[in-house]
């Protein structure tokens, strides 16, 4: 843990299309993006056997022209906003991650250095009972290199500072990661339906950033990407739509209000 590392932290309100445009070009170290998956439903998803409905957040809601159209503008705008020598993360499911690996490759023309599956042991069940379980979701590393720089790959790092049942401590890192779905204790702050564990965000912080680098969240969520960076002494920007996810962040980022000059600067800005 990093807390004593001062750092900064800006949390934008806002369409992160809009906000995207502001942020100057080849100022970020790395981008981490858990867009939106275009599986939500005009009226939700239920299940049979429940009242509970899924799958029926707004900002989740596109058409099929409009889900590409959307995701080729943010990728190209993060592109620009990425040093050279910077990583562009993206996460997914099956249903969004190709387009984006397709978008990332042939469009924007970036390196594609690995791409990783997340292995959930505690997935949730399939609520239709008409498909295998779904027990992985998808992260594709890509990175801009040009004028002499190359992305940066923290290897012994790698080794001694990541571990679980399929990545023995000491050796090489796979590209199979096992991770629980995010605990109860990392909701303290409020509920968010996409929030992803803290060690997922750890570990690319951990293998693409050094301290005091920037990273950046244009789809900052309940603020899980910030409250890592400023735990491992780098700075951040993310970026949040929806109003009600700001009291969730702004915990999150700050557990000890009184401790807020001490150790990070943060600056809440609604545009």
């Amino acid at each position: 843990m990093c807390g004593w590392v001062k750092s900064k932290h800006k949390i934008f309100y806002g369409d992160c299309l809009y906000i995207l445009n502001k942020i100057p070009s080849e100022s970020i170290d790395l981008i981490i993006a858990d867009p939106p998956y275009g599986l939500a439903k005009k009226k939700g998803l239920g299940w049979a056997y429940s009242k509970h409905v899924t799958l029926e957040e707004e900002w989740d809601l596109f058409s099929k022209d409009g889900f590409f159209k959307f995701n080729k503008e943010w990728i190209n705008e993060c592109v620009r906003v990425l040093k050279h020598g910077g990583s562009l993360w993206v996460m997914g499911s099956f249903h969004n991650i190709y387009q984006l690996g397709f978008i990332i490759q042939h469009i924007m023309d970036l390196k594609i250095n690995n791409s990783i599956v997340w292995f959930k042991p505690n997935a949730q069940p399939n609520i239709t009972c008409r498909f295998f379980t779904e027990s992985t979701e998808h992260l594709i590393w890509a990175s801009k290199n040009g004028e002499g720089k190359k992305w940066i790959f923290n290897y012994e790092d790698t080794k001694n500072k990541i571990s679980d049942d399929l990545n023995p401590k000491g050796k090489q890192t796979r590209n199979v990661w096992k991770i629980p779905l995010t605990t109860k204790k990392e909701k303290w702050a409020g509920h968010h339906p996409t929030q992803k564990p803290e060690e997922l965000i750890r570990r690319i912080i951990l293998a693409c950033t050094n301290k005091g680098d920037t990273i950046l969240d244009p789809f900052l969520g309940s603020g899980t990407t910030s409250a890592v960076a400023k735990n491992m002494g780098r700075n951040s920007i993310g970026i949040e739509k929806e109003r009600k996810y700001l009291s969730i962040i702004k915990k999150r980022i700050n557990p000890l209000q009184k401790k807020i000059n001490e150790d990070t600067e943060i600056e809440y800005i609604n545009v």
